[in-house]
């Protein structure tokens, strides 16, 4: 499925459980449910910035991005996780406060329906996209397939949450029902907040051009050193960096002075061998391999 249609149903279907949480949370008077709905409906906004994004870069503009636009990717989801990590972060402490204040009192079984319908929404959505999902997909589509998962998962942990409130009222504990709520979002939003964090570095990683991840590098690695094996290169140097959907590939061999030096054709043929190798990997690949006598031209 084209990823513009993924991230349009996305947008929709978080746009109508966002409402449904923000007015359920209000009537219901619970915390937790509002940070659910604000959290999603903040989400939205964030998808739609996704939307834009990948229209924008599927427009080619080689004079002003001769290297692409992938750099975009990694840019807005970084921006994308840098909000939710504020959004976690200012729920932590607004359920502490509330905590510290005695808690506040909700209507567990409405709650528990909601969470029932939250959940089971999230996870068919999900699940609905990893049936789509390419194996290639771009880093917006399988940020959204987590996305979609991160709120299933929460929306379990509120049913659970309610489930343990509602079993205080029936065994003599209705005195504790109240902290309920304010603990459930100290909780969720500190375990939210690991994704975040994690995305987070890796995009930083991505932003600036730091070495790609081990099962690319690896596969990068084993081409080149069969590559010198094979034909006798001197030493050879391999630069590997991922931004967004395109890995960066530069391979330099240096030709030992006295060995002999393949042709313009025997270095084209040695591109296509080494081509062949890396079509494992999915990425779209920028490959450049070059050739020199001279180290200095490979450090």
């Amino acid at each position: 499925m084209d990823e513009r249609k993924i991230l349009k149903i996305s947008i929709w279907m978080a746009l109508a459980l966002a409402l449904l949480a923000i007015i359920w949370g209000v009537f219901a008077n619970s915390q937790v449910i509002l940070f659910d709905g604000i959290y999603t409906l903040i989400t939205v906004g964030l998808s739609i910035s996704s939307l834009i994004s990948a229209s924008y870069m599927e427009k080619p503009d080689f004079l002003r991005f001769p290297y692409g636009k992938e750099m975009l990717e990694p840019l807005v989801i970084l921006v994308k996780f840098v909000v939710i990590t504020i959004l976690c972060l200012f729920a932590f402490f607004s359920g502490f406060k509330s905590l510290i204040a005695g808690g506040q009192e909700v209507d567990p079984q409405s709650s528990i329906l909601y969470a029932i319908i939250a959940s089971i929404s999230s996870l068919l959505v999900y699940l609905y996209f990893r049936k789509k999902q390419k194996t290639n997909a771009s880093g917006f589509v399988k940020a959204e397939t987590e996305q979609w998962l991160m709120d299933s998962f929460l929306s379990l942990a509120v049913m659970v949450g309610f489930v343990i409130a509602l079993g205080m009222g029936y065994f003599g504990y209705a005195h504790l029902m109240p902290y309920v709520d304010p603990v459930m979002v100290m909780l969720i939003s500190a375990y939210v907040l690991k994704v975040p964090l994690i995305n987070i570095s890796k995009k930083i990683k991505e932003i600036l051009e730091m070495s790609a991840d081990d099962e690319y590098l690896g596969i990068c690695e084993n081409v080149v050193e069969n590559t010198e094996k094979q034909h006798h290169f001197q030493e050879s140097f391999l630069r590997v960096s991922k931004s967004g959907p395109k890995l960066f590939i530069e391979m330099d061999f240096v030709v030992h002075p006295s060995g002999r030096q393949p042709t313009l054709s025997e270095q084209d043929q040695i591109r296509e061998e080494i081509s062949r190798q890396l079509s494992v990997i999915s990425l779209q690949k920028w490959l450049v391999i070059c050739f020199t006598l001279d180290r200095k031209w490979a450090v």
